[in-house]
């Protein structure tokens, strides 16, 4: 009886010290939470959304619509090509009535594609032609259009610190979007407060007359 009494006192102990105590398994619970919460988070969907409904309202010539994917605070940065150098303005709303620059209206274009997130397509000169068509968004780069304008505006002109600053700010962590159907709609997102907006209208890429 002895025996079999301290034999059974040992297994009780091993197991004692082999099981997970309470604190090991709050903790293992609380990993797996966090990670189903994070795993949850519709980022790409809301991208998605609003680069589509965009788009549209672009075709669709929407005013309205197309305009409360403009943040008042942030505006947008229209980029053309009034010669052989590329130039910016900066505007709080689109007006199809009154495009930027004057002699360019907006375009018609289609957007039967769905867009695919994956590399930009690129505009060869020499053929008139992109080398794929579709609607696309690349979310491996940060667009650096509006950098390169007033990088080189500095070699020819006095540019203010905070103008540097601002360019620089409103490009980072933004993407950019290319359809290539009929005439081309190129445009720049950037989440803002919790929310994807639409930050650069890109008018002179894809365009080869200067």
């Amino acid at each position: 009886m002895k025996n079999s009494f301290l034999f059974m006192s040992i297994i009780l102990l091993v197991t004692v010290a082999c099981g997970p105590t309470k604190k090991q398994n709050e903790e293992k619970k609380d990993s797996v939470t966090t990670l189903v919460d994070t795993t949850s988070i519709p980022v790409t969907a809301n991208l998605k959304e609003v680069i589509t409904e965009f788009a549209q309202a672009y075709v669709s010539q929407d005013q309205q619509k197309i305009n409360t994917h403009i943040n008042p605070e942030l505006g947008l940065y229209i980029i053309y090509r009034p010669g052989a150098g590329d130039e910016y303005t900066h505007v709080d709303s689109i007006n199809f009535k009154k495009p930027v620059p004057e002699h360019f209206p907006y375009g018609k274009i289609s957007t039967t594609d769905l867009i695919s997130f994956a590399k930009l397509p690129e505009f060869d000169c020499g053929t008139d032609r992109w080398s794929k068509l579709g609607f696309f968004c690349d979310t491996t780069k940060t667009p650096n259009q509006l950098s390169t304008i007033i990088n080189f505006k500095k070699e020819f002109e006095p540019i203010s610190s905070s103008e540097v600053s601002k360019i620089q700010t409103i490009e980072k962590d933004s993407y950019r979007v290319i359809l290539t159907r009929g005439d081309n709609l190129i445009f720049h997102v950037k989440k803002y407060k919790d929310a994807w907006y639409v930050i650069t209208l890109d008018r002179a890429y894809g365009w080869c007359d200067a």
